[in-house]
């Protein structure tokens, strides 16, 4: 492609997976690589706050964030939209990747590009599920279909994270994966660290799958939002989130504290955190399932130091009035004994009492 034309169709890749197996950490690794694509990303998360978008590398302004809500009934014409915008756009994109919620069924995405507005202008080259080795095997009941169905769709399963999975955790998710998804491509890694060029070009998706298999809906909501009460037809499995926002920074110890204590029925939560110990530098918040980890970052910069902290469970077990007095007593004004550990570079822990399955019961 050359100047300012625009090669129809534009080839699509949507990336998909559960909740923390590592879809931003890959996008991160594409945006970094010398793939030399005119590279458009479509981040969709959901909640008030569009923690994704942050974690995302060197792409203000680029990105474009679907709106946040309710998937099932937002999702689509936000995602048709975005995509008509991006065909418009001097020079136009080359290739255009989509990042899914960890709760998000991707065939929903795939039929997008079904619609009548959209067939002409763009293709569906791949569909790509990254799976955590470790932990989708202990996924349980609705979870547990919801990652199944997210790895039936792939064409590229990435296997994540197998440096944490025992031999015995890594046969079990490799079996698991063969027999859902036999025809998918397999690629192992950890950190997320694929070859660019083994994800694009790769032409596998065949549109008469979707017609084959019906959209399996999942809901979202905002804990505590009213909306979450009104019924809809064809929902069988139910997420919640919650987000903690505050000014006041916060101590590193108390917050590890406050993620061991959280609910067992919070498998996610992410988000970029404002030290008392590192007033200077950002820290990144990520919990997945059992595991939890707190990093140090960039420099704050022109940006006013905040805390964001997005946590998502299952329907009913994402309590506003317990998560609030759980992160708000990690304030560094409230803390009687706050940590004197200017070295911290990194933090990693198992949480305490996390269950053998989650979703089970």
């Amino acid at each position: 492609m050359s100047g300012t034309s625009l090669e129809y169709p534009v080839p699509v890749t949507i990336l998909t997976g559960f909740l923390g197996a590592g879809k931003t950490s890959l996008i991160n690794r594409i945006l970094r690589s010398d793939h030399g694509l005119r590279l458009a990303v479509m981040v969709n998360d959901f909640g008030t706050v569009n923690i994704d978008t942050e974690l995302v590398v060197g792409v203000e302004g680029e990105t474009i964030s679907l709106a946040n809500g309710c998937i099932c009934c937002t999702i689509r014409d936000d995602l048709a939209m975005a995509a008509l915008n991006l065909a418009q756009r001097q020079p136009p994109p080359e290739h255009i990747l989509i990042e899914t919620s960890g709760v998000s069924d991707p065939f929903a995405v795939a039929q997008t590009f079904l619609l009548p507005q959209l067939q002409t202008l763009f293709r569906l080259d791949s569909i790509i599920t990254i799976v955590d080795a470790e932990q989708v095997t202990t996924l349980r009941g609705a979870q547990e279909s919801l990652a199944m169905d997210q790895i039936t769709a792939a064409d590229i399963v990435v296997l994540n994270k197998i440096d944490l999975a025992t031999p015995d955790q890594l046969a079990r998710a490799r079996a698991w994966i063969a027999e859902i998804a036999p025809r998918a491509r397999v690629l192992e890694t950890s950190f997320a660290q694929v070859p660019v060029e083994l994800l694009f070009g790769a032409g596998n998706f065949n549109p008469e799958r979707l017609a084959a298999r019906a959209v399996q809906h999942t809901h979202v909501h905002e804990a505590g939002d009213a909306h979450a009460a009104h019924e809809h037809t064809s929902h069988d499995r139910v997420f919640e989130t919650w987000c903690y926002v505050t000014e006041e920074p916060l101590d590193h110890e108390a917050l590890a504290d406050a993620v061991d204590a959280l609910p067992t029925t919070i498998f996610r939560a992410k988000g970029i955190v404002n030290l008392s110990q590192h007033p200077h530098q950002k820290a990144l918040l990520h919990v997945v399932g059992r595991r939890a980890q707190l990093t140090l970052d960039e420099a704050w910069g022109e940006r006013t130091p905040r805390t964001q902290i997005v946590v998502i469970g299952t329907a009913g077990g994402v309590h506003a009035d317990t998560l609030f007095e759980l992160f708000d007593r990690c304030r560094a004004s409230v803390v009687a004994q706050q940590s004197q550990d200017p070295l911290l570079r990194a933090l990693e822990w198992v949480r305490r009492n996390w269950p053998q399955h989650f979703g089970a019961g």
